[in-house]
């Protein structure tokens, strides 16, 4: 592994020290809706019952557990109802009446992904409930269920507890619980509730389809009991009435088919975790990648918590920002494709032999952090969302990935801060993602050369716009990566730590959306899928797009002859030997330099006309393989053995603006990089392309 830059060394050896008294602290996933306002008054004191009704999708029949639809339930002081779904699939109901909670039971017959409605009336001691299912096209429906009993004395509905949909503080008929439990796997849609006496009148009506982008839940009924959504329950799906109508409508547009929430017993949105120590960013403290180095008392055990400093002033010294892949990090953020015996495993041609590392046994070990967006709910719904709120153990500074066993995402991006420590020392800044997608083109506008991440793979509409609108002011872009730029994500800026990912029916993927579900829920909405399908290939801006991966080693470039030979690009060379001029980066953590994941031009879905091919890779083995959206039929010369268009391209071109972009098209650049200390002929290619981009711009600016 390369050396760790001076400066980075100097700054933990220097950084302040201190004891605290940290403790052991959990998660808890769970995702639920949850309605203060139920508390604030008697709702039902001068109310004879209360009629419940919802459409219900379960996701997760035979559950291990009971799980909660609707609850008021107090088992304290033994008022209110649960309605909720037992391991064997019956209806259970406990209603309190304040002097026991009874407990009833209606066998019926739920499916699988499919809405039912039920309705639940309570008067005095008269339990009714009926139970009708929804039609799903031309599948045959069962009966309907119908229920009636007495309670032996009359229910007690005036409770001294929230309002829960998906969950209840209800552990048993008897004991009650500070943080809500038995959730629900599934969809629910329209929950209402109304006061039942000589005149009935609305309690709440909930209308999903309402403030979608938000976590807010809307009471339509003019009693303002309005709720919020805990720990990110999924947006923006399809409802009860999802029809042939809808197909092709945007729920921002939609007037019906939107109105469910699928709510997951592991959504996790916000650890909050208790603080244990609190940290003061120095003043003069440069922008970068930090981290807190933290040991028990015995220093057996050992972790890093990693930070961001932004830039605070324009430094006139820093001309070049690097731009960390923070969108990245929170895709692929505790993922679980280790798992085998998950259908979302990571696969290979000659398998997977898993690499072990502290890190990687505190993912294993750590469920409760949450799921990353390439994971599936235990209900075998996809995931959408990833939250920055809680611990990313894979995102740390010694992080080596199980699979491809070599530094990935965070950790290979530390290897070009390196690079550029060397090499500009304090001539350079750092930003994130975040930092574009929230500031736009002025967060790059002081620059004149700026370089992405080695697997910018999630970018924004806004981070995307602030690229282009950088290349736009006749400035420098260097690609250093791969996959990039590939699928698009959303943040909305009011919860930055939430990013979502919608995928859809294409592309190097675990799971998709199936349609009508392909819309972002935040920052109002926008479909989702590769930036490829949606008109905006990585190829129009940097000049190639991703197109095959691998786990095999990598392979070196072989540079062409317009590179080696045109003088317009002797500067390419400059303290380079003839060896290099045959083949390029030969050597690296994981091979050659093109490896991992690849990409290359195609002028067919973008590639600027202009753009000159100065490398490219050659004869990738079968442990490379193309990827779904580059074939169209049939299925066949998708191996690295097979078809030339598995390669990486090294692209060059000046944009009209003035300014250029140079790309590489490998996941394995940087660890090519970082061989030797970056001594290597790929360090000293990158060095020649960002000091002339530098040259260039201050020959400008003169």
């Amino acid at each position: 592994m390369p050396h760790a830059p001076p400066a980075q060394k100097e700054v933990i050896e220097n950084g302040p020290k201190g004891q605290c008294s940290g403790h052991f602290q959990a998660a808890h996933p769970g995702s639920y809706a949850e309605v203060q306002a139920w508390m604030r008054e008697p709702l039902m004191n001068k109310a004879e019952g209360i009629q419940v009704e919802a459409f219900v999708q379960p996701w997760m029949l035979n559950a291990p557990y009971l799980q909660a639809l609707v609850s008021t339930l107090d088992v304290t002081t033994k008022s209110g109802f649960l309605v909720a779904l037992s391991s064997e699939n019956h209806f259970v109901i406990w209603i309190g009446t304040g002097s026991s909670v009874e407990i009833l039971s209606v066998p019926f017959n739920p499916r699988s992904q499919r809405w039912f409605q039920f309705k639940l009336v309570i008067r005095g001691a008269s339990v009714n409930l009926s139970v009708n299912h929804v039609a799903n096209h031309l599948e045959k429906i069962p009966d309907h269920t119908t229920f009636e009993t007495k309670l032996t004395t009359s229910a007690q509905l005036n409770s001294c507890t929230p309002l829960l949909l998906a969950a209840t503080r209800a552990a048993t008929p008897s004991q009650y619980t500070d943080r809500p439990t038995h959730f629900f796997n599934g969809r629910l849609d329209g929950p209402s509730l109304k006061a039942l006496g000589p005149q009935d009148w609305d309690l709440a009506r909930y209308d999903f389809s309402i403030d979608i982008s938000s976590d807010e839940i809307v009471d339509i009924s003019g009693c303002g009991l309005h709720g919020r959504l805990i720990n990110a329950p999924t947006r923006a799906v399809r409802g009860h009435d999802y029809g042939h109508h809808s197909v092709g409508t945007e729920w921002t547009t939609a007037t019906s088919g939107f109105g469910a929430i699928h709510f997951h017993e592991d959504d996790l949105d916000d650890a909050a975790w208790d603080t244990s120590f609190q940290l003061t960013i120095p003043q003069h403290l440069r922008s970068g990648a930090y981290a807190v180095e933290i040991w028990d008392e015995k220093r057996t055990l050992h972790d890093y918590i990693v930070f961001f400093v932004r830039p605070k002033e324009v430094r006139p010294q820093a001309k070049t920002a690097f731009v960390f892949s923070t969108f990245t990090y929170l895709a692929y953020g505790n993922e679980h494709m280790y798992d085998e015996t998950k259908s979302t495993h990571i696969s290979f041609p000659e398998g997977v032999q898993l690499l072990r590392s502290d890190n990687y046994d505190r993912m294993v070990r750590r469920s409760d952090l949450g799921l990353a967006i390439y994971d599936l709910h235990s209900d075998g719904s996809g995931v959408v969302y990833s939250s920055s709120k809680r611990p990313l153990l894979n995102m740390r500074p010694d992080y080596v990935h199980w699979g491809f066993e070599r530094p990935r995402e965070f950790s290979a991006d530390l290897l070009m801060v390196g690079f550029l420590e060397k090499i500009l020392g304090d001539g350079y800044d750092i930003l994130t993602d975040h930092d574009l997608h929230l500031r736009g083109v002025s967060a790059l506008a002081n620059y004149d050369c700026v370089i992405t991440g080695s697997h910018p793979e999630y970018p924004s509409m806004e981070s995307l716009d602030a690229y282009e609108g950088f290349a736009k002011l006749g400035k420098y872009l260097m690609y250093t990566g791969g996959n990039g730029f590939y699928w698009r994500s959303a943040t909305d800026p009011n919860r930055p730590h939430r990013m979502e990912v919608r995928r859809a029916d294409v592309g190097a993927r675990t799971h998709e959306l199936p349609a009508g579900e392909r819309y972002h829920s935040v920052n109002g909405g926008g479909l989702g899928g590769l930036w490829r399908s949606l008109g905006r290939s990585p190829n129009l801006l940097f000049g190639i797009g991703s197109c095959a991966s691998g786990k095999g080693p990598g392979r070196p470039f072989i540079p062409t002859a317009e590179a080696t030979n045109n003088s317009a690009f002797s500067w390419l060379w400059k303290n380079m030997d003839s060896s290099s001029r045959q083949l390029l980066g030969k050597c690296g953590l994981a091979g050659g330099a093109s490896g991992d994941e690849l990409d290359r031009m195609d002028f067919s879905i973008g590639t600027p006309s202009n753009a000159v091919l100065l490398a490219r890779s050659e004869r990738h083995d079968d442990h490379f393989m193309l990827f779904n959206e580059e074939l169209i039929f049939p299925m066949i010369g998708t191996l690295g053995s097979e078809t030339e268009l598995v390669r990486s391209d090294i692209v060059y071109y000046e944009t009209n603006a003035g300014g250029a972009v140079f790309s590489v098209g490998s996941i394995n650049w940087n660890n090519s990089l970082a061989w030797d200390n970056y001594s290597n002929d790929i360090a000293q290619f990158t060095e020649n392309v960002l000091r002339e981009f530098l040259r260039r711009a201050q020959s400008t600016d003169c």
